[in-house]
């Protein structure tokens, strides 16, 4: 059975709109991707919102730390206006406003849920995150993944059925011996170094994804190889290069 290596559009369809915010979900979800990946931060009053950076710096007209804002002064920022085209007037989301998006949108595949504990202490967030999730009850599947491997074993520890993915630049010895422990299920691997070690090419590897594959010849060369997914920001060009060498799930 030849395995389909799974398209992740990365923050939604960044390539054509704000990253992670409802529009680049909405652009994403146009080409069914396998799954949808957004990342959650949590405001100093308690609000879980979905944004990339610890800073709002990069992504909107406002400068400071996320985890300094209050709700309000979060929604109060433009997020649609720091790339062409402009999209004047997007706000970065609760995460409560995308968990409804995906319930409207009949959001049937899977979410790829980072959890941004890499950079900033938010104690807590994983079970917060978590009862979010239940109070929700998607239809979708959630796969929870983070550079921080100690969010990792709180989540395993919270929901020990949870599907859970390390993010990793490389995959050391340590965190294959996580993996073998059962800390995590799958490793997800920077592709600029992963490229670099051919023998991940050698045959399919059921457990690794790579991220952020935006390049031709890295798609295909993912493509040719098996691999279980790719985070990417160019949806459509992935779409099409997987129909090329893995075929259609519908033909």
């Amino acid at each position: 059975m030849t395995i389909k290596t799974q398209i992740i559009a990365h923050r939604g369809y960044r390539a054509v709109a704000p990253e992670n915010t409802l529009p680049a979900f909405e652009a994403a979800l146009a080409y069914q991707p396998d799954m949808l990946e957004m990342d959650v931060h949590r405001t100093i009053d308690g609000h879980l919102v979905v944004i990339h950076d610890e800073k709002v710096d990069r992504t909107t007209n406002g400068t400071g730390f996320v985890k300094d804002m209050t709700l309000a002064e979060i929604k109060s920022l433009d997020a649609g206006i720091y790339k062409e085209p402009k999209m004047v007037g997007v706000t970065i989301p609760t995460f409560d406003e995308f968990l409804t998006f995906l319930r409207a949108q009949k959001f049937d595949q899977t979410l790829m849920l980072e959890i941004k504990t890499d950079h900033v202490s938010y104690p807590g967030i994983e079970k917060e995150i978590l009862d979010k999730i239940d109070t929700y009850q998607p239809a979708y599947h959630v796969l929870y993944q983070s550079f921080n491997l100690n969010s990792l074993k709180i989540v395993r520890q919270l929901q020990p059925k949870a599907d859970i993915a390390a993010l990793v630049y490389w995959a050391t010895p340590g965190v294959y011996w996580l993996k073998w422990r059962g800390v995590f299920d799958y490793i997800h691997s920077d592709i600029r170094i992963l490229k670099n070690k051919p023998r991940i090419f050698w045959r399919p590897n059921v457990h690794m994804r790579t991220w952020t594959v935006d390049n031709e010849a890295d798609m295909r060369r993912v493509f040719k190889a098996g691999l279980r997914g790719m985070i990417t920001n160019k949806v459509a060009l992935a779409t099409k290069i997987r129909r090329e060498i893995q075929g259609d799930e519908h033909d």
